[in-house]
């Protein structure tokens, strides 16, 4: 199968990414090998949903389309933005970062081509504290050693977000810009007082803490929520559910912000619709890699910013 794009084509084989992985990383191949086209797609970091969805994903396209596919670990939302100029072919990003990127706002000093496949699930903000800690609310963090998130990571841009809706910023914290999994270890080491995670639930990295180690979330006041999202409009109030992690008995309301599937706008029709249908008729295939995958059809259309018409006549085609 081929593919016309006016962006470059990666015709090449799988072990050709090294060239990639020099320019922008990191990078863990995770994929199938298919046919003569190439689709990396940019996720975040191996403790993420991304990572463990953006792998079933490729796994699906390398099988189902005839793909050469590869999945790059990142830094999350803000690089994979960047990334989609010339080094990869899709990315997972946040909802606050695309409407950042797409008016060359925040982390972006020019506008970012990109267009959206179809939206996937929510990313709560888990915000994790030691169970017998003094912090109860996002203010208490004051003072405190905190993991913001991973420079350019979804975590790190919604972490930005509520300081400043506190009237905070990381000045007033000990602030340390970790990934999740250096989160995690930073917290079971008892290095860093919180951490914040913006991630599915399940997130693998915040599962292995919660086995590990007596931890709780924050609280968010529902009147804090409510502001939250009247104030940033990309974001809504979503809840952890009761259970989701080992020893959690209660539910954990928090801000939540869309996840979505993008692609630079000058993709091949062709390719942004068969990658589109491909994954939105694999949903439970991606649901037994991570059960985020289950709203991918309930957010389909919710995406923040414009449709690949490819992507368009594909949810127009499948009835979405």
């Amino acid at each position: 199968m081929s593919y016309d794009s006016d962006r470059r084509t990666f015709v090449k084989s799988v072990g050709s990414i090294t060239a990639v992985a020099a320019v922008a990383g990191c990078l863990d191949e995770v994929g199938g090998s298919g046919g003569d086209e190439f689709v990396t797609m940019a996720t975040g970091g191996t403790g993420g949903v991304y990572y463990t969805l953006g792998g079933g994903m490729a796994d699906v396209w390398a099988d189902d389309l005839d793909l050469e596919t590869s999945v790059e670990s990142t830094g999350g939302s803000v690089e994979n933005a960047r990334l989609l100029d010339d080094e990869v072919e899709v990315a997972l990003m946040g909802e606050s970062a695309i409407a950042d990127a797409v008016n060359g706002e925040g982390d972006f000093e020019e506008t970012v081509p990109l267009q959206a496949l179809h939206g996937t699930y929510m990313n709560p903000t888990h915000v994790v504290v030691q169970a017998d800690s003094d912090i109860e609310t996002f203010e208490d963090l004051e003072g405190h050693a905190v993991s913001v998130g991973d420079l350019g990571s979804a975590t790190e841009t919604k972490a930005a977000d509520i300081f400043e809706f506190y009237d905070m910023d990381y000045d007033d914290v000990d602030a340390h810009e970790y990934s999740f999994d250096e989160t995690t270890d930073a917290m079971l080491d008892g290095h860093i007082d919180a951490g914040i995670y913006a991630i599915g639930i399940p997130g693998p990295s915040v599962d292995e803490l919660f086995t590990q180690a007596d931890v709780r979330f924050i609280d968010f006041p529902e009147e804090d929520l409510e502001a939250i999202s009247e104030e940033l409009d990309y974001y809504q109030t979503h809840e952890i559910p009761a259970g989701t992690y080992d020893g959690q008995e209660e539910a954990a309301p928090n801000p939540a912000e869309l996840n979505t599937v993008v692609v630079n706008e000058n993709m091949g029709e062709d390719l942004a619709a068969d990658l589109t249908t491909s994954t939105l008729e694999n949903v439970s295939r991606l649901s037994d890699v991570h059960q985020s995958a289950e709203s991918f059809e309930e957010f389909a259309r919710e995406s923040p910013t414009e449709y690949h018409p490819g992507a368009q006549s594909a949810l127009d085609e499948l009835g979405m």
